[in-house]
């Protein structure tokens, strides 16, 4: 065999042993765990974070890749090549327990080996962190703990809805919608942020939306103050309560809002509260008693006393029930009114939508036999019972 065949034998089995050996490599896993807070937190220990979504990564260029690729102001949905993932409890804690590495050249051989890992940190109101730690094969160690600061300010709204016509909280259920806009000056097409709730009287909405405008405010903790709109209607099938003025507007009077409307307000505070007012548009009708005729006369009993009431055309249109007299024995001696009758109007209904004061007023008209009897008479729809003599 001449030197140069000798030669390369020598290289391929250098080469062959060079790969050999350099392919050769121990897979090793463990596992961390930890607490992720509030920055701001003024509790001692700090306030835990719930709901932080940890992502865990053996390679720092992917975990910035990852943290690089994703815009401010968006949901962060990491590509698919991290390698452990969890969610904070409630009280901020987190574990991740198998988190897999392989190393050709381990620290301690094939029996152990530590690791770098590397994290992110996402959750909407505090926006996407990085992190890191050191894991050590076969065993799960809190050895994570990460500070996050809000990028993001929640406010309670605490919502009160009031009946105008009696300047009481509500028992209508109400469905309230909210616009909260998210943009700033780098998010500048970010859609509103909408929130629905059915409120019946009182309620709280929590919203949430870009603490900062922009870079320069952070830095001067100039928080932002969002403008929100607020709209809310009855939540039923047939609608019978609407939102009105609340004698706040250019006419001081409380008339119904059109179908389109919105409240605006700034929001300049953690806990803000607002009030929304609205009244009924189907109201009843005052229950009327009363005499017919003279209270003396036996002629004066048995006959048929309607009461109908005016519609929107101003016609005498609308049924409001009708009742017979009688003879209504009064004290203990036999004496008698003749031509009582009770009941009129009552379970019986009209509908308003343009009235513009608290109450609206009815005008009626009284038949007896079928024939009109006297001038209308007008009802205050606030006012229960009404007793007339005709």
């Amino acid at each position: 065999m001449n030197k140069k065949i000798l030669k390369k034998f020598a290289s391929a089995i250098a080469l062959t042993t060079t790969l050999i050996l350099t392919s050769c490599y121990s897979v090793f896993n463990g596992g961390t765990g930890g607490l992720i807070v509030d920055a701001e937190s003024t509790s001692t220990p700090k306030a835990g974070i719930a709901n932080v979504d940890i992502y865990a990564f053996t390679d720092c260029e992917l975990r910035d890749a990852n943290y690089n690729a994703w815009i401010e102001g968006t949901v962060f949905v990491p590509a698919n090549c991290y390698y452990g993932h969890t969610t904070t409890n409630a009280n901020g804690n987190f574990t991740i327990s198998n988190l897999v590495w392989k190393s050709t050249d381990p620290d301690f051989g094939k029996d152990a080996d530590y690791a770098t890992i590397f994290l992110l940190f996402y959750h909407e109101n505090y926006g996407l962190t990085k992190g890191q730690t050191v894991i050590t094969s076969d065993s799960t160690s809190d050895t994570v703990y990460a500070e996050l600061t809000s990028v993001r300010k929640t406010t309670a709204l605490n919502i009160n809805i009031y009946d105008v016509s009696n300047s009481a909280l509500t028992s209508e259920n109400v469905l309230v919608k909210i616009s909260v806009p998210q943009t700033t000056d780098t998010i500048s097409t970010a859609a509103p942020k909408v929130y629905e709730q059915i409120i019946s009287g009182s309620g709280t909405i929590n919203i949430s939306y870009p603490r900062w405008k922009n870079a320069q405010d952070k830095i001067e903790n100039i928080e932002t103050k969002p403008e929100i709109s607020i709209s809310y209607t009855q939540s039923a099938d047939t609608i019978f309560w609407k939102a009105c003025a609340n004698a706040d507007n250019d006419t001081h009077n409380y008339a119904f809002f059109d179908d389109n409307f919105s409240i605006k307000k700034t929001i300049n505070n953690s806990v803000y509260t607002i009030s929304l007012y609205g009244k009924s548009t189907r109201l009843s009708i005052p229950t009327v008693n009363g005499t017919y005729g003279s209270p003396t006369s036996t002629a004066s009993d048995g006959v048929i006393i309607s009461m109908k009431a005016k519609d929107a055309s101003e016609n005498f249109a609308i049924d409001c029930g009708e009742t017979s007299t009688f003879a209504q024995n009064v004290g203990t001696n036999g004496t008698q009114i003749h031509g009582s009758f009770s009941g009129l109007g009552s379970g019986y209904y009209i509908t308003d939508t343009a009235y513009t004061g608290k109450y609206t007023n009815i005008e009626v008209q009284f038949y007896a036999d079928g024939n009109a009897i006297g001038s209308t008479r007008t009802l205050r729809s606030d006012t229960a019972s009404y007793n007339i003599s005709l």
